[in-house]
């Protein structure tokens, strides 16, 4: 008789060993473990993390775990949370793009972190837990198809206990037992991405993971859950997968992990959007005052379900959040446009609001064309033209932004960017330490010296 697929799954999980993992795997964790910390420094500030952190404070419990940027530490659940929603504010971590949806594996290094700290956890063990909690992630995503009730976060259900189990030392049916409570308990709709957006964005993920952790720690106890939640009349294949060929969770993960294909973002936005950005800095060049010099802007992308999802969305053409600016198409080619960057400096003093982007986003008109499809999956692409008032022309296509496994950063890039998210957090020997020990990282004993270095003020 089969194992029902938590099993499979938990005794896959468990199956990988830390010192047979490719060189190459451990370099691109570690890469991706930097990069969401140095989101995670970035958005310190961020209001949606200040009301979680007064939140959290509140309820108060054991001070077990670092929350980033911060002196303050928190029980595991909580530290789980708060450091989730710093590396997700943004919208600035990394992107998988499946084969049915994007996500952001990178949202779960919260559970390594916070977990491997508690558990006083080798460096190497928290970057395989890393790499093994990517794959299942990165496999339902494969298997999600766009346009459901359920949002992508609901994935994190299943890699999130993965990556806490691993570090708990639970055994194959511990780590059952947790995958099968938190894939029961831990959906998400999807509607916390549409229209114009909340707060709901940027801690959905969070949640998720918390309560994944928890069960973890629940199955520690002998707290059981449904083994057929993935497979059963009821169980998961009836809701986000419905549909999808199961087996692929069931499969041996081998040496070419998924990690491999997720994409770094060079720009701090829905990953949609990072080819047609790159396309509007490209024809930018000469332009000294957008508002004034360009007539039209027209930007083709592909004709897929989601991007096609995301243009009929006329909510984000003139946003009224944060949240929704970053996933605004009109609101992001018009500030890059206007600006030749897109950083966090460009979503300061709510500039969406300021009449000179609006009149640049009335410009903007946004289609989707089939014939970009042959980037995908696996890419966005996008084609931009602009017409200046003088009549001049210019066309930019972009299959493959730049941080993409096609157009991969160099990481010296990718540090580049760490230090530049990081300015007004950290000084200049304290970035250097902590690019140190996340690059040696599977050479610590513990990770308790790289989480004191991220306790910051």
């Amino acid at each position: 008789m089969q194992l029902p697929l938590v099993k499979q799954i938990a005794e896959i999980a468990l199956n990988v060993d830390p010192l047979r993992i490719p060189a190459d795997i451990l370099f691109k964790t570690k890469t991706l473990i930097l990069d969401a910390i140095g989101c995670a420094l970035a958005a310190r500030h961020e209001p949606v993390f200040e009301r979680a952190l007064k939140t959290f404070a509140d309820i108060g419990g054991a001070p077990d775990c670092s929350i980033i940027g911060t002196k303050r530490r928190a029980p595991v659940t909580s530290a789980v949370m708060l450091n989730g929603i710093l590396i997700r504010a943004l919208d600035m971590n990394d992107a998988y793009v499946g084969h049915g949806h994007l996500g952001h594996p990178s949202d779960n290094i919260a559970v390594a972190l916070s977990v491997g700290e508690q558990q006083r956890s080798s460096g190497l063990d928290v970057v395989a837990s890393v790499a093994v909690g990517y794959e299942i992630y990165c496999r339902i995503q494969d298997l999600v198809q766009t346009g459901g009730a359920w949002d992508h976060v609901t994935g994190s259900a299943l890699a999130a206990p993965a990556i806490a189990a691993r570090l708990m030392k639970l055994s194959p049916d511990q780590l059952a037992h947790a995958l099968a409570l938190s894939a029961a308990h831990g959906n998400t709709l999807a509607e916390i991405r549409s229209g114009q957006l909340s707060n709901a964005k940027a801690m959905a993920n969070g949640f998720v993971a918390m309560q994944a952790t928890l069960c973890a720690l629940l199955a520690a106890e002998g707290v059981t859950g449904p083994m057929m939640v993935l497979e059963g009349r009821r169980g998961l294949n009836r809701g986000l997968l419905a549909g999808a060929d199961l087996n692929l969770l069931a499969e041996p993960i081998r040496e070419r992990f998924r990690i491999s294909n997720v994409s770094i973002k060079p720009y701090p936005c829905i990953g949609t959007s990072q080819t047609m950005i790159a396309g509007v800095l490209q024809l930018r060049a000469g332009i000294a005052d957008a508002v004034k010099e360009v007539k039209r802007i027209a930007v083709r992308m592909a004709e897929v379900p989601l991007v096609s999802g995301q243009v009929a969305d006329q909510d984000r053409r003139f946003p009224t959040s944060r949240e929704t600016a970053d996933h605004s198409f009109y609101f992001l080619a018009a500030v890059a446009l206007a600006d030749g960057e897109l950083t966090q400096a460009q979503f300061e003093d709510e500039r969406w609001r300021q009449p000179a982007m609006q009149s640049l986003m009335e410009r903007i008109t946004i289609h989707t064309d089939a014939a970009l499809n042959q980037y995908t999956p696996g890419s966005y692409p996008a084609v931009v033209e602009l017409t200046l008032e003088n009549g001049e022309r210019r066309r930019a296509e972009v299959f493959f932004p730049k941080g993409h496994p096609s157009n991969p950063m160099s990481q010296a890039e990718v540090e580049a960017k760490f230090r530049g998210g990081t300015r007004e957090a950290l000084r200049e020997d304290q970035q250097g330490r902590i690019v140190s020990l996340v690059e040696n990282l599977d050479q610590l004993a513990t990770i308790g010296d790289l989480m004191e270095a991220l306790a910051i003020e």
